[in-house]
């Protein structure tokens, strides 16, 4: 169980030495790694089987779901763990919005690109 929290941290972009010291928010980051690293598992899935359809290669899909996998993990990753906490107010500011704005957008386009 230890390195599956590990594991989770590091999906979350979380330095594990400080959670380590900070029991009261390890449940908090592994659930965010839980979240980051199954949205990169769907999106293999997704991915892979857009390309199976188009091109009716198992090989050429599992290579692209693979990659599309990879980008969305390492993508959503990076946003993650870049995204501050806020000013701890339940407004959201245009800086918040700033900050989120990026994976808005890698919604919308990935939910364009599902749904053609």
């Amino acid at each position: 169980m230890r390195k599956l929290n590990h594991f989770f941290w590091w999906c979350a972009g979380a330095r594990i030495d400080l959670l380590e010291k900070s029991p009261s928010d390890q449940a908090k980051y592994y659930g965010i790694g839980g979240t980051v690293f199954f949205t990169a598992t769907m999106a293999i899935l997704a991915g892979g089987y857009a390309f199976y359809t188009a091109f009716d290669d198992p090989w050429l899909a599992t290579g692209f779901g693979l990659f599309w996998g990879a980008l969305i993990f390492n993508l959503d990753r990076y946003i993650v763990s870049s995204t501050g906490r806020g000013d701890g107010t339940a407004k959201i500011t245009w800086e918040e919005f700033g900050t989120a704005f990026p994976r808005l957008i890698l919604a919308v386009l990935i939910a364009f690109v599902v749904a053609t």
